[in-house]
C-alpha cells in the first residue's frame, strides 16, 4: 500500500495494490475509485483533500499488513 499527498493539486492518492487499473468510477467530483479486472478497488483518489478532510493528522489504526 502506498499513500501519497500532492500539495500542488491538494490530492491524496492511496494505492492499495499494484494490480493494473481497468476501470475508474468518479463517486463524487472529489472521490475517484480505480478497479482491477476482478472489480476490486485498487486505488482511491481524493481531490481537494484539505477541503474534504477535517483532521490534520493521518493515522492508520489496526490496518493489517498483508503479505504480497
Amino acid at each position: 500500500m502506498k499513500i501519497q499527498y500532492f500539495p500542488d493539486t491538494d490530492t491524496l492518492a492511496i494505492e492499495l495494490t499494484t494490480q493494473p487499473v481497468v476501470a475508474t468510477d468518479a463517486i463524487t467530483d472529489d472521490l475517484i475509485l480505480d478497479y482491477d479486472s476482478d472489480g476490486k478497488v485498487v486505488a482511491i483518489t481524493l481531490d481537494n483533500y484539505s477541503k474534504n478532510v477535517e483532521t490534520v493528522d493521518l493515522q492508520a489504526l489496526g490496518v493489517p499488513l498483508l503479505a504480497a
